[in-house]
């Protein structure tokens, strides 16, 4: 858990290195520096201070306010400390003319951050930077403040690789020779139209993949620019409809934290609830996912399972997801009359199905069988920046409700469950677990609501002085655990209280990149399940 003490003496660590200037606000560190520093001070914070987790990156075109900012362009790297779950801000400030190291060989899934705001705001990188999510030679930079957006290019898809072969035939063949490329766009199952995939097998089992996104990019963080709050909050659980109002949640706390805005006590209880809701209807989802890629029946039971889920979402807001329930300063709505009595039926009802279902399915031998295979250990998911029940599926034990604690979830009982081999049969039994426990934390909650308003005004004497206190400088990253992951907000408001700039973390984006790492040894029949198992949604990739 978060400790004052630890963050003091990094502060004074951070403050004291010079060529920088650092600043602390809600919590986290702040440091910013020119281009010529940064390789430093990646290897001092990864090597010395322990940040081994880079969680985003985001830049943003400061062109519109050149009085106040002398460089044109930011690029702030966000850390993460596992150990003593802190969190450093490195704003790296530059011209466009200015080139900027790649920082990918220290972190290996900066690679696809890097090229996203490459192609985005026209940043020049020390290497050759492909395109990822834009059509390749592509000569518009949509988040600049200044982008007019044309037509765009016709991008003409990349072939299979092409596998060398020996001429010589009195010669022994070339090992490659064996090899297999099979193409998977967006229709086929077994990418479940997320993204287009190009597999290599050898000639039975996966040894290497390609992943292309960009295929449903509808430019989400552009969007928002020219949005209100209360409209972003509304567009943003359509990100992962599945697990709402999980976004909502955490674009509402992102701006509660950035203006000190303290919701009620049942507020805060209902959002627990809410959210641990959520996270049982996205496990349900991803398990009857894999069990269909298994060919197993089970899968109808985890639907009829979920729906339970959305009638209470139902009776709760009018939605069968948990649209519209979140407000900036709290719910919109206190709980309907007998929703309690409802869900303590559904409560029990659960437990009794879900066990049942998990013992027909591990008596299979089938079953079991085919979610074996690709073993991820710790280390790789940690280099590849991926998060939630996939990062404990590989033996890591890290949750944000445990290590920085929102609410008070530091005030109930329940644990997080931690695998050991990373298999896809691991995933399945973690996301089992945690709904197990998502029950266990609800019922907790409900027996224990506070009284009191589910709406605080703080937010409306906010908006009424129009323009942002001074008290607030600048950037803020708030997240949250959601089902698949971390998910959550870089904001820097714009002194009208429009988002000037909003940048998406999901989940999924890095799952997607991940994915070849998670394959490898399998075979092709068991490529949709284990890919099932990482829960992966296509909004959360092209954002």
């Amino acid at each position: 858990m978060f400790n004052w003490k630890e963050f003091e003496k990094s502060k004074n660590v951070l403050s004291m290195v010079g060529d920088a200037f650092y600043h602390e606000e809600n919590g986290q560190h702040h440091v910013h520096i020119r281009p010529k520093n940064l390789i430093n001070w990646i290897e001092m914070i990864r090597d010395d201070l322990g940040y081994l987790t880079l969680v985003d990156l985001v830049a943003v075109d400061r062109s519109k306010f050149p009085s106040k900012y002398p460089y044109g362009l930011e690029l702030v790297y966000h850390f993460l400390n596992m150990g003593n779950h802190q969190r450093l801000n490195i704003h790296l400030h530059f011209n466009e003319d200015e080139v900027v190291p790649r920082i990918n060989s220290f972190y290996p899934h900066a690679d696809w951050m890097e090229r996203e705001q490459a192609e985005m705001l026209r940043i020049q990188f020390d290497s050759p930077v492909a395109g990822l999510i834009l059509p390749q030679g592509q000569s518009q930079f949509p988040l600049r403040k200044s982008a007019r957006i044309g037509n765009w290019n016709l991008e003409v898809p990349p072939e299979k690789p092409h596998i060398r072969i020996n001429p010589n035939k009195s010669e022994a063949p070339y090992p490659e020779e064996s090899h297999v490329w099979k193409k998977f766009d967006v229709f086929s199952a077994e990418t479940m139209g997320n993204f287009d995939w190009m597999v290599c097998f050898d000639p039975a089992s996966v040894i290497d993949s390609k992943v292309r996104i960009g295929l449903h990019h509808q430019g989400f963080e552009k969007l928002l620019e020219s949005r209100s709050w209360i409209q972003v909050l509304q567009l943003v659980d359509k990100i992962n409809l599945g697990s709402a109002p999980t976004y909502a949640t955490a674009w509402a706390r992102t701006l509660e934290d950035t203006y000190r805005i303290k919701i009620p006590e049942r507020a805060q209880a209902l959002r627990i609830v809410m959210l641990e809701l959520a996270r049982i209807a996205e496990h349900l989802t991803v398990l009857a996912e894999v069990t269909l890629a298994a060919q197993k029946d089970e899968f109808r039971f985890f639907i009829d399972a979920r729906e339970k889920i959305y009638e209470l979402f139902e009776k709760y807001c009018g939605h069968r997801q948990g649209l519209g329930l979140i407000s900036i300063g709290g719910m919109r709505d206190d709980l309907p009359y007998g929703w309690i009595i409802e869900y303590q039926a559904v409560n029990e009802i659960l437990l009794k199905t879900l066990k049942t279902i998990h013992h027909s399915l591990i008596g299979q031998r089938h079953f079991r069988a085919h979610l074996e295979g690709a073993y991820v250990d710790a280390q790789t998911v940690l280099q590849w920046g991926v998060s939630g029940p996939t990062m404990r599926a590989a033996g890591l034990n890290f949750d944000l409700r445990k290590s920085q604690p929102f609410y008070f979830y530091q005030d109930i009982d329940f644990d997080i469950p931690v695998g050991i081999y990373g298999t896809s049969y691991d995933r399945y039994l973690i996301r089992l677990e945690e709904i197990f426990q998502s029950l266990r934390i609800v019922t907790q909650v409900i027996d224990n609501l506070p009284l009191g308003e589910v709406s605080h005004s703080d937010f409306g004497q906010v908006l009424s002085e129009g323009k942002v206190p001074e008290s607030v400088s600048g950037w803020h990253f708030s997240s949250l655990e959601s089902s698949n992951g971390e998910a959550g907000f870089f904001h820097l408001p714009s002194p009208d209280f429009s988002p000037y700039r909003v940048k998406i973390k999901t989940p999924g984006f890095s799952l997607a990149q991940a994915v070849p790492y998670f394959m490898k040894g399998l075979s092709e029949n068991q490529l949709r399940s284990s890919l099932a198992s990482l829960g992966i949604r296509r909004w959360e990739i092209d954002r």
